[in-house]
């Protein structure tokens, strides 16, 4: 990834000709952590429905568990980042 932004000692600087292009960067990434959130809270959703039957041994709650675990750390390391 080439990057668009400087460090400063008061945070970060876009060079003027790199402004429309980073604000749209920054509009995905906004919009892929949005789209995290959404999907960790619906892979929830199926995991206490399948709690709810009985079904945690299932291949289907496995595989919904592993994927909450890896949204899970993709989003702590988004937040983690964006402090």
């Amino acid at each position: 990834m080439e990057r668009m932004t400087q460090k400063t000692a008061d945070g970060y600087t876009v060079a003027p000709e790199a402004q429309a292009q980073a604000i749209t960067r920054l509009g995905r990434w906004e919009d892929m952590m949005e789209q995290l959130e959404r999907e960790q809270a619906e892979i929830s959703a199926l995991l206490e429905e399948l709690r709810a039957a009985g079904k945690e041994k299932s291949v289907r709650f496995r595989e919904s568990f592993a994927r909450k675990l890896t949204v899970s750390t993709m989003l702590d390391t988004l937040r983690r980042s964006s402090r």
